[in-house]
């Protein structure tokens, strides 16, 4: 598409270029028109709109032509950046998982296990409630099974590498945690920790007696409490059924 110089290039409403008529020639969904930051930028415009429509109504009404009226763009201009709206679905999750994984990251900065686990869950339920309007995207999406319902195999599997490597850096945070009393409950206490985290959003309020940091930093506490072994108590005998 680059070498075709004298293309003639439609401005479509909300000044993006309308899609061209040779629609062979089209770009790639998922890739950058010229690789230009404008164009990425316009992507990422194209997938926060989807991520409002999908926590508002569902996958199932946001189309093509349901996208681009929230953007003041025509139909025609957001295909020139995506084929489809499973296009768009896909970018909208990857980007979101990609995100997450990205930010807690740049929030891990010690080197003893105990505090690494404690900056992880921080970072984790910060980015959720600053993030809102993906993670409320990304879960209703879950809920209505349209990841396992809409998408190819092969794109299903990619997106489930991303969420199986934000896992791992969860369950490897609270195996290196010293004298853990069992290994075989660390999957469990990841997944808690997680599942934990995916709803605060249900409840959280910016009005409330809490702010966004002490919310945070109160769910990190809990997720050290959660890892670290208690101490040997009898153990009261469960009553018979």
């Amino acid at each position: 598409m680059a070498r075709r110089k004298n293309a003639t290039k439609t401005r479509a409403a909300g000044g993006e270029p309308a899609r061209p008529r040779r629609a062979a020639r089209q770009p790639a969904a998922g890739r950058k028109r010229n690789g230009t930051g404008r164009d990425e930028a316009v992507r990422q415009r194209i997938i926060r709109a989807a991520a409002e429509i999908y926590r508002e109504c569902g996958y199932e009404r946001a189309g093509m032509v349901d996208i681009a009226r929230r953007l003041g763009m025509t139909a025609p201009a957001l295909y020139w950046y995506f084929r489809s709206k499973e296009d768009i679905l896909v970018a909208f999750l990857e980007h979101t998982v990609t995100d997450l994984i990205r930010f807690v990251r740049g929030l891990l900065h010690s080197t003893e296990p105990r505090q690494r686990l404690w900056e992880f869950m921080y970072a984790y339920a910060l980015w959720q409630l600053q993030q809102q309007e993906l993670s409320a995207a990304y879960e209703r999406i879950y809920a209505l099974g349209h990841l396992r319902n809409s998408l190819p195999e092969k794109q299903r599997q990619r997106i489930m590498s991303f969420e199986r490597e934000f896992y791992g850096m969860c369950r490897d945070l609270i195996a290196a945690i010293p004298r853990r009393a069992r290994k075989a409950a660390v999957a469990p206490v990841a997944f808690a920790m997680i599942g934990m985290v995916e709803h605060l959003i249900a409840w959280f309020s910016p009005n409330g007696p809490m702010s966004v940091k002490e919310v945070a930093t109160l769910y990190a506490d809990l997720a050290i409490a959660m890892a670290i072994p208690a101490p040997n108590v009898a153990k009261t005998p469960r009553k018979a059924a």
